[in-house]
């Protein structure tokens, strides 16, 4: 494929992040993308496919690229603990820079996962493993107490994807009372994520 194609592939999987977040997958459509793309409907087919491929290469891009920084992250962290802030740290930064991320995962979530792609649940599979495998490293050792890795894996994805979707929502809040303003509303992803770290750590250890 050339530069040119490339270029043009990556401006259509961006927007089409944008969409999909905004829109969901039953409300975007293939001409919107294509429009706001600058590309006509025959150059998005030929450069990625229909609408259910173009999502998969959206969610694709998105875990791809995230599991990817996030299990290097972790098998670069010395002890349990130092893996878990990785994990930590490492998603919350990821999903915020990507900001389209947590709107989209939540959507899937509130539709029972029912247009997620395959795919994406193994890219999901290697993300939760990464994780129970540093808890049961942290249980064998002392660190951590016997605790359900699937929850804490939900503890922490909950946690940021809530608090990063939130955002707007805490915004009008306080324009519209000035009076709760506080600092903690508005936390960077790497503010936040020691946040959840503090809290996690506080819930495993042993």
């Amino acid at each position: 494929m050339s530069r040119e194609i490339s270029a043009t592939a990556e401006k259509i999987i961006q927007i089409a992040s944008e969409i999909f977040a905004e829109q969901g997958y039953e409300g975007a459509k293939v001409d919107a993308i294509a429009k706001r793309a600058k590309v006509n409907k025959a150059t998005l087919y030929y450069q990625i496919g229909d609408k259910a491929a173009l999502y998969s290469a959206v969610l694709d891009r998105v875990l791809g690229q995230t599991i990817s920084d996030v299990c290097h992250a972790v098998k670069e962290s010395a002890d349990p603990e130092s893996k878990i802030k990785a994990f930590i740290h490492t998603l919350s930064v990821s999903s915020q820079a990507m900001n389209f991320t947590a709107p989209i995962f939540l959507r899937e979530i509130a539709s029972g996962g029912k247009t997620l792609p395959d795919s994406a649940l193994q890219h999901m599979g290697k993300l939760l493993g990464a994780l129970g495998d540093t808890i049961q490293q942290g249980i064998d050792n002392g660190q951590f107490r016997k605790v359900n890795p699937f929850f804490v894996h939900m503890m922490i994805l909950g946690a940021i994807l809530l608090y990063q979707t939130n955002e707007p929502i805490r915004r009008r809040n306080v324009e519209a009372h000035p009076e709760i303003y506080n600092p903690d509303y508005f936390l960077s992803g790497e503010e936040s994520a020691e946040q959840v770290w503090d809290l996690v750590l506080a819930a495993i250890r042993s």
